[in-house]
């Protein structure tokens, strides 16, 4: 039973607004975690009585007795190893994690073994979570997919957190392994263009990217080509990123230093004022049935993506509270449909 949930990262932009939303619409005690115990207390004084904070730092196991106050635990921040995740299995206490990284979650998923009573659940939010479920129900409509297309819009007028444009530059220079053409092959983040319409917006130059959402569904469809694209509001800066990646000029992010660096011009900058809060994911499937090519595709529209991310992960709690799910290591699509949570 969930009574307590501790979000670690919970003074940040996704993990504050999850505990708005916990603290408006359930009677949970919640749990303000992170490293810096001053920012916790301002945060929670905000929120109200049902609001404590708690200093917990991921890289200091010396206090993970902390996590003990917590029936489920919520992680907001990138982590470099499974600790936590362990100590949690060990004690009993559920995890939900909101993290794009699939390399990380492939080392959750080796946990499987240490799992008693727990439930863990991964790729929880807009993209992975939101576009895991849309996909899923449009793989259930077309029963059979050969390619599956999944393009993840964000709105560059949005003051994205801090972490999330961190992960986004460290990406920019790294490559990965997915099935194109019937064989796996090695791609680089923001290359293979490709032009995605949204009718909100017009068409946009989009660009493979390494959300976990493909990897997942990947195996869910083996025999299928499955691949994430992203875009921005802004299409003059699609391109740039794209010439400016061609021409090898991205490669300082490799540097974490540079990406600090960038992460705070970004964020204290202007220049992106033209741009929207919209975010949006498009799927698109294509099959070859009875000779002919026969196409499917689902969008949805959004405001604000740490918002939509807060509030998936917001209604994955509610449903933990009130039913009863399986102990194992889980990502969202494996446990709901679109409609379970919307």
């Amino acid at each position: 039973m969930v009574e307590s949930v501790m979000i670690i990262g919970g003074y940040g932009k996704v993990g504050g607004n999850i505990a708005k939303q916990l603290i408006q619409s359930t009677d949970l005690q919640i749990l303000i975690a992170g490293r810096c115990l001053a920012k916790a207390c301002t945060f929670s004084q905000q929120l109200g009585e049902r609001a404590f904070p708690v200093e917990v730092d991921i890289e200091n196991e010396a206090n993970y007795e902390s996590l003990l106050q917590a029936n489920l635990v919520i992680m907001c921040i990138d982590q470099t190893n499974t600790r936590v995740v362990q100590y949690c299995l060990k004690h009993g206490i559920h995890y939900i994690d909101i993290t794009a990284s699939f390399a990380f979650l492939e080392q959750i998923e080796l946990l499987k073994p240490l799992v008693q009573q727990s439930t863990v659940i991964l790729s929880v939010g807009f993209a992975p979570g939101l576009s895991n479920l849309l996909a899923k129900q449009l793989k259930e409509s077309m029963k059979i997919v050969d390619k599956l297309d999944i393009t993840i819009l964000l709105g560059l007028g949005e003051q994205h957190g801090d972490g999330a444009v961190q992960w986004l530059l460290e990406q920019m220079n790294q490559s990965y392994r997915i099935k194109k053409n019937g064989s796996t092959q090695t791609v680089q983040n923001f290359s293979g263009k490709k032009t995605t319409y949204f009718n909100r917006l017009g068409t946009r130059s989009s660009y493979l990217f390494n959300f976990s959402d493909q990897h997942t569904l990947q195996r869910q469809m083996p025999y299928s080509e499955v691949n994430t694209y992203l875009t921005f509001d802004i299409e003059w800066v699609n391109r740039l990123l794209a010439g400016l990646h061609y021409l090898n000029i991205t490669s300082f992010l490799r540097y974490s230093w540079a990406r600090r660096v960038l992460v705070k011009i970004i964020q204290g900058w202007q220049f992106f004022s033209s741009g929207s809060d919209i975010c949006a994911i498009k799927v698109e499937a294509v099959n070859k049935e009875n000779n002919q090519i026969n196409e499917a595709h689902q969008v949805w529209y959004e405001n604000n993506e740490a918002l939509i991310t807060a509030n998936v992960t917001s209604l994955v709690v509610q449903h933990m509270i009130h039913s009863s799910l399986p102990a194992g290591i889980h990502h969202l699509d494996e446990l709901f449909w679109l409609d379970d949570l919307f």
